[in-house]
């Protein structure tokens, strides 16, 4: 046994030879005797708060150097780890960060080789390290490795974090991050030089309260425990406009607590109705309207009361307009063309209108039929739906209203029609799924996903044109189906949630409401299915990696930026992605890429971007990203990540950055 252990000592000695007798850095760039003036042109790795608080890294053409600046450092016990070889299968997994592979530790003075499995504390000790190579403080940890040692050379990546009196907080970087990459210079660098700084921000695994997806809920309810960015205000013809040519937007913003909603960042999904179903009797078509029909000679519509309980419990009585009126035509053209003027502001409380004039709730159907005594065929005994001719009409206000306001309120439709795709405004609508997570009533002939991409025969016999892949352009919603009952049968685990998964990626939904989860207690036994959902619904933009200069230099500063949209769609409006530097909470000087994040489909996205330096005052600052909401002009996105973020909404993408 003890001719072995030689061996295996003699083997070590001869594969890592004591530092003392590795080469020196005789013309070093960096003298390690804690003075740290040397590194003043070297911006940090890394930052941090706590005793920690600075990591710098640099090399030349023979060392490889390390500095931790700090308060109130431990002169005890300090780690230095080395990933040496970026794969992150190979090394020791060291804990508090994000995946890493260390194949070198420096704990106090001496060096350290990994030889275990992974997870098992097993290292070889190489060498001390002389006074000339390793100094420490309270302020201060200071170190030289030969680049021979550690098997590396000029141009090799390698990632670094140091951790003090083995804290989990007080480290470089901050708990739960990923390593800092550092390259090694192609060439020694005099004190000053500016290299390259890749890092790759650590991903936060869970969905996040973003604007245009989600739940949409109802207005009239002012708490949900689940978090939401929209709300579905559903208005009736009859409370918008109770006097012929009067709207009462006060009224019906009052009633869905619109003012509320604004203080909160939270957006409408507007849908007007002509016809929505109760428990008792009622007309949703003012009655103003009905008296002038009816006075006119016209037939105003059909008093219906559905016994056979298939419009849902309670549901079951209303009015169905004649939708072939002239009267009713002329009037909802004008009621249309109020609600775009009235939202048509940079304010933007409406981000989206359900073309909803049509049907029962404005579902595009007087569903349910059935057969009377003396006829084989089907009546539809609560209204007539009207032919195409009329239906084209209703759809063409919304076009006509909405045309040329795409930047503030974008329009859906829930049945596929010509009019979706070709009309003479050059609008394209998006689509909604009022029966999301039912089978039949996606994948049948009948259904809705089949219909929008293959067309279908309507209820009136009439041949409707697909709108296949409207997600590409266009916003895809709806709501769950059948009531609270389908919601949960959607989120229960097995064939409900699994199909409604499917469709979530079929569809490329990005939000769904009213009928939604929001209202269900947060940690109620859906809530992985809820979160999940809604993570992966939309858009979901995780930023993956940064490349930046070490220092600031010259007329411009460029920046690379890739980001990963892990979501089913894009985002819905052309808002700026803006590369920022900042001083404290101010921004000094910034540049908007020709981005547009309407494009930003699933999958990864890279940009390399200038932001013009040449006026800044000599100093210290900070690089973020935003994505900057129109209407605030601050940030208005969150990516997914475990990265520091400003009160106001930008995330730090890089501290310290020095111009002289």
């Amino acid at each position: 046994m003890f001719i072995v252990l030689f061996v295996v000592i003699a083997m070590v000695v001869s594969l890592f030879p004591p530092i003392g007798d590795l080469p020196r850095a005789d013309a070093a760039t960096i003298k390690v005797d804690g003075n740290v003036s040397d590194w003043s042109g070297i911006n940090a790795l890394t930052t941090h708060t706590g005793t920690a608080q600075s990591l710098k890294v640099t090399n030349d053409d023979k060392n490889l150097y390390l500095l931790v600046e700090g308060a109130g450092l431990s002169t005890a016990t300090g780690h230095f780890w080395l990933d040496t070889d970026n794969n992150p299968a190979t090394g020791y997994l060291t804990s508090g960060w994000g995946t890493n592979g260390v194949e070198w530790m420096i704990e106090n003075n001496t060096l350290y080789n990994y030889a275990g499995d992974g997870t098992s504390w097993n290292w070889n000790e190489i060498a001390k390290l002389t006074p000339e190579q390793f100094f420490r403080s309270a302020s201060v940890v200071e170190v030289l490795i030969p680049l021979a040692t550690l098997k590396i050379g000029v141009g090799s990546k390698i990632k670094a974090g140091y951790i003090d009196n083995n804290s989990a907080t007080n480290r470089l970087p901050a708990a739960d991050q990923t390593l800092p990459e550092y390259v090694l210079t192609t060439e020694a660098k005099a004190p000053g030089a500016v290299t390259t700084v890749t890092s790759n921000p650590v991903e936060l695994d869970s969905p996040l309260n973003n604007p245009f997806k989600g739940w949409a809920p109802s207005a009239k309810t002012t708490s949900y425990p689940q978090p939401v960015k929209l709300v579905y205000a559903g208005v009736t013809w009859k409370e918008l406009e109770p006097t012929k040519g009067k709207f009462d937007f006060a009224a019906i913003e009052a009633k869905n607590n619109f003012a509320h909603w604004k203080t909160k960042g939270v957006k409408v999904v507007f849908r007007l109705i002509l016809d929505s179903p109760t428990g008792e009797a009622h007309r949703d078509i003012p009655d103003w309207l009905y008296d002038e029909m009816a006075a006119a000679g016209e037939n105003p519509g059909t008093v219906y009361n559905d016994p056979t309980g298939r419009m849902g419990a309670g549901n079951n009585m209303g009015f169905s307009p004649n939708y072939s009126a002239p009267s009713v035509i002329a009037g909802h053209k004008k009621v249309v063309e109020a609600i775009a003027n009235r939202y048509n502001t940079n304010v933007r409380p409406v981000a989206f209108v359900q073309i909803g004039s049509l049907g029962h709730w404005g579902e595009f159907h007087t569903w349910p039929y059935t057969k009377t005594a003396d006829s084989t065929e089907n009546v539809n005994f609560t209204g007539a739906f009207p032919p195409l001719n009329v239906s084209n009409q209703f759809v063409q206000h919304y076009i006509d209203a909405f045309a040329g306001k795409e930047d503030k309120m974008q329009v859906l439709i829930r049945r596929s029609m010509a009019l979706a795709t070709e009309n003479n405004k050059g609008m394209k609508l998006g689509m909604f799924n009022d029966v999301f997570g039912d089978k039949p009533s996606f994948d049948a002939d009948w259904g809705w996903y089949t219909g929008t991409q293959n067309g279908y025969w309507d209820d009136l016999g009439q041949k409707q044109p697909g709108n296949p892949n409207f997600w590409e352009s266009r916003i895809s919603a709806g709501e769950f189906y059948s009531g609270e009952f389908g919601m949960k049968a959607s989120l229960t685990s097995g064939a409900g949630f699994d199909e409604t998964m499917r469709q979530t990626e079929m569809s490329k939904v990005s939000w769904l409401g009213p009928n939604s989860p929001a209202p269900l207690a947060v940690g109620n036994e859906l809530q992985a299915n809820i979160d999940k959902l809604k993570k992966r619904m939309g858009y979901h933009f995780v930023l993956k990696e940064v490349t930046h200069p070490s220092a600031i230099t010259g007329n411009s500063f460029e920046v690379k930026l890739t980001v990963e949209n892990k979501g089913v769609q894009h985002f819905p409006f052309n808002w700026p992605l803006e590369i920022q530097l900042r001083k404290g909470d101010t921004i000094v000087a910034k540049k908007q890429p020709k981005v547009d994040l309407r494009t930003w489909k699933t999958g990864t996205y890279t940009i390399t971007e200038s932001i013009p330096v040449s006026s800044l005052a000599p100093g210290k600052y900070d690089l973020s990203v935003a994505i900057v909401n129109p209407e605030t002009k601050r940030a208005g996105v969150d990516f997914a990540n475990k990265i520091y973020r400003y009160s106001f909404g930008a995330y730090k993408l890089a501290s310290g950055l020095e111009k002289k």
